[in-house]
């Protein structure tokens, strides 16, 4: 400080900034209990809805791809248009709430289109545009709840921020892995040894939806996420409603990270449409789709234990080489197609493969990536998580849309007879997905240039400012442990950047 005298509240401001600074033990690891409980009771509604994503298309065929259509379309819209207001308005838990409240219909509205053929278009596709929104909001909140315990527990811990969204990002993903992987293999067996219906399933699913949503009134429930003080723009209405959009315009970085959630979308869909869909019922003569459960089940369960094991990579050696090996993964989810496209030659080893590969790449998806985006806009974090929504969301809808307009007219190895009697172009397919996995890589890498350039000119002068208000906000918190001096935290608003130095 000039003059080498010492003020307390700048003491203090160093201490809470300071990002290697111990401060209560007791409280990080209160944090991360609560956290992990948090983990498993919200992903048990969302796993419901994606085991019913995952046998739309093998259950209800065509009505089936069109309703995934749907949903990733709402999904996306939903994204920019309102569900950052949503989360900004009723914060991360309740926000989280009202979502898995609409996915409860989604799910529901399977278990009325199995009951009911009549309507099961219309149940099917409105449930879809239902559970699309929800799943916005969800998703939303979910990314700004998450970086919230990520920072309480950083502050708590003493620890770098980076490293705290690597272990509770890998966390949450386990938990949400392992309860979907319990998921699609319980379908499979009550199914296959207790004969129970569709419809029996699908109300089972609601009805762990319906739980889930209650159990999350028992969550800790954070302060509402507050934005950088002096500027306007971050506190209109506008803004909030259209912060994926805005993010997405002013973020070179943002826009580089498009790849990443473009080959999750691409290969998540051609997975589910055409390998779920199609090839199982040729190559295994499944014809009723017992046995997409078990293979959809062994690749969440690899993704669950690769999340785990890229927690602590990222955390001991960065973030960069499994973002580069998980992106990669996703390659051999379309090229061995590309390789063997005669369909009656696959066997179980051969689909094995191609579902870990899926769950390697989407195990960096659900834990390193997610880690990443809260490293990279920890001051706007509804808007970061919306934008991985609108991405991930738009060529997941492109995606699913494809696997069925992608048609040609000569039956060939590349050109496939589906189970409606349509014939469809999969190699058009299986390129994209390959060359969306090779973009994604690159633009990471352009990204990390720019964060780290930003970091070391006016990012970390941001960032120091949005740490301030973050702590303002544990502060103010009842559950907080956090013991700061009121004039220490006055000081902070008014504390010259001399001192940072």
């Amino acid at each position: 400080m000039p003059g080498g005298t010492t003020n307390p509240a700048v003491d203090e401001l160093t201490v809470l900034v300071s990002d290697n600074y111990p401060r209560s033990y007791r409280a990080a690891n209160r944090t991360l209990r609560r956290f992990t409980i948090f983990a498993f009771i919200m992903t048990a509604n969302p796993c419901s809805a994606l085991a019913c994503l995952a046998l739309a298309t093998a259950r209800l065929g065509q009505v089936g791809a069109w309703s995934s259509g749907v949903l990733y379309l709402a999904y996306t819209l939903s994204s920019v248009l309102g569900a950052t207001w949503v989360v900004k308005q009723l914060g991360g838990r309740n926000a989280m709430i009202l979502g898995m409240s609409f996915y409860v219909v989604y799910v529901l509205c399977f278990w009325v289109a199995v009951s009911y053929p009549s309507i099961e278009a219309p149940a099917a596709i409105g449930g879809a545009l239902i559970g699309g929104i929800g799943s916005g909001i969800l998703w939303t909140a979910q990314g700004s709840y998450f970086t919230q315990a990520a920072e309480e527990h950083a502050l708590y811990q003493g620890c770098e921020w980076a490293d705290c969204t690597s272990a509770l990002s890998g966390i949450f993903a386990f938990a949400y892995l392992l309860e979907e992987t319990i998921l699609h293999l319980s379908s499979y067996f009550l199914i296959e040894y207790l004969n129970m219906q569709w419809s029996t399933i699908f109300a089972m699913y609601a009805a762990i939806a319906i739980i889930s949503t209650i159990g999350m009134f028992w969550v800790k429930d954070y302060p509402r996420s507050r934005q950088r003080a002096g500027d306007d723009k971050y506190q209109s209405q506008w803004y909030k409603i259209t912060a994926a959009f805005q993010l997405l315009k002013k973020e070179s970085k943002m826009r580089y990270l498009i790849g990443l959630n473009a080959v999750f979308g691409f290969s998540g869909a051609f997975l589910n449409s055409f390998v779920s869909g199609q090839v199982i019922r040729v190559a295994l003569q499944d014809e009723d789709s017992k046995t997409v459960g078990i293979f959809v089940s062994w690749g969440a369960g690899v993704a669950a234990v690769a999340s785990l094991v890229f927690g602590k990579l990222a955390h001991d050696y960065g973030k960069g080489p499994v973002m580069i090996f998980g992106n990669m993964m996703f390659i051999f989810v379309a090229a061995p197609f590309i390789l063997k496209p005669n369909l009656e030659d696959w066997t179980w080893p051969l689909l094995l493969f191609v579902y870990a590969a899926q769950g390697i790449g989407r195990a960096t998806f659900e834990s390193t990536m997610k880690a990443l985006f809260a490293d990279f806009f920890p001051y706007e974090k509804e808007g970061a998580f919306a934008n991985i929504i609108l991405q991930n969301g738009l060529f997941g809808s492109i995606g699913y849309v494809l696997t069925f307009q992608l048609t040609c007219s000569d039956l060939g190895p590349y050109c496939i007879e589906y189970g409606n009697g349509t014939l469809h172009d999969v190699l058009s397919f299986e390129i994209l997905v390959c060359v969306a996995a090779v973009i994604a890589v690159f633009g990471y890498w352009r990204a990390s240039h720019i964060y780290w350039d930003q970091r070391t000119s006016r990012g970390e002068s941001e960032l120091k400012d949005y740490r301030r208000e973050s702590i303002d906000a544990y502060r103010q918190s009842r559950s907080s442990v956090l013991r700061i001096q009121n004039d220490a935290y006055l000081a902070m608003e008014t504390i010259d950047d001399e001192v940072e130095d």
